[in-house]
């Protein structure tokens, strides 16, 4: 079969683009590794309009539900390539390789990593990117958050409820930018800060034991910090190899998109954080989902054999 749309990325961007677009009667395919992306970081979100309060993670799962409902498709697996033959583009995942009419990049951003022995090995074995997801599990435990700025005082903050002790592997010698959550950090007993340093290694056997620092300043001085899991938060990369010589890239290797969310490719919108957009937010992201669902809709009409169906109208 082939689809009219499909859709990679499972966040606000993507879950809305699918919501349009399976309501304008387009069969449509949403390819994700997860659901959520980001969003599922914000623990509290107070500014999405209708909701007094909710959780990125709660709000994603209404978006889902909501395109699920609508009928989209969706297949967890991490697209390895995108390409268009005789006018069709494919996606090839892991598993599977599927077709449609059009496209829509939203996979937004994807986590750094800290590259050092022991990250990928325990990776969901004791280190973590997302202290919202894992924070309960560590109940009267030992953890470390390795980073920097809000995603960091943040995650340290909400683990510092759950576990007894909540080592702050920070590089600079004093905390910098959101005062409020500084000053939440500094009155939290559980909170221990380790200025000036860096992660040499992350220890372990079948899961997380301990984390070996040094001083940036003077390497060669180690110490090793029981821990029973490690939170990273040093910020997001944006995975744009994906569709190098597909799309034009700016310097910042985000995908360049119009007005009305179209890139340099007939046939490919992109929405969200990939993209050149100024505002990376939710309810922006998410605009910007519903904007890429609606074009790709008007393309299909005008390029498509037979059109496609509609559930409500489009500004022509």
């Amino acid at each position: 079969m082939v689809y009219d749309v499909i859709i990679i990325g499972g966040a606000a961007a993507g879950l809305t683009a699918a919501l349009y677009t399976s309501r304008r009667a387009m069969k449509t395919l949403v390819v994700s590794q997860d659901i959520g992306g980001q969003a599922l970081l914000a623990r509290d979100i107070e500014n999405y309009p209708g909701l007094l309060y909710t959780s990125g993670a709660e709000l994603m799962q209404l978006f889902y539900k909501q395109a699920k409902k609508s009928g989209a498709e969706f297949l967890f697996n991490e697209v390895k390539q995108i390409k268009k033959t005789n006018g069709i583009f494919e996606v090839i995942t892991n598993t599977k390789e599927s077709q449609a009419y059009a496209i829509i990049l939203a996979f937004g951003l994807t986590h750094r990593h800290l590259d050092v022995p022991g990250e990928k090995k325990f990776s969901g074995q004791g280190v973590s990117y997302c202290a919202t997801c894992d924070a309960p599990l560590y109940k009267d435990k030992s953890v470390a958050v390795v980073g920097h700025g809000e995603a960091a005082y943040e995650a340290a903050i909400l683990l510092s409820k759950y576990a007894k002790k909540v080592y702050l592997i920070y590089r600079q010698e004093a905390l910098r930018g959101n005062q409020v959550l500084i000053e939440k950090i500094n009155k939290s007993k559980p909170i221990d800060i380790k200025y000036g340093a860096m992660v040499l290694e992350i220890i372990g056997q079948d899961k997380v034991v301990g984390i070996a620092i040094c001083q940036v300043k003077n390497q060669t001085d180690k110490e090793e910090l029981k821990v029973d899991g490690v939170f990273v938060e040093i910020g997001f990369l944006i995975k744009s190899d994906l569709v190098k010589g597909l799309v034009d890239l700016d310097s910042n290797n985000q995908i360049v998109i119009t007005k009305n969310c179209a890139t340099s490719t007939p046939g490919i919108f992109a929405a969200g954080d990939a993209t050149n957009i100024e505002y990376k937010q939710i309810i922006v992201s998410a605009g910007e989902g519903a904007k890429a669902g609606m074009q790709a809709y008007k393309f299909l009409n005008n390029n498509k054999s037979g059109g496609v169906g509609v559930d409500w109208g489009i500004n022509k």
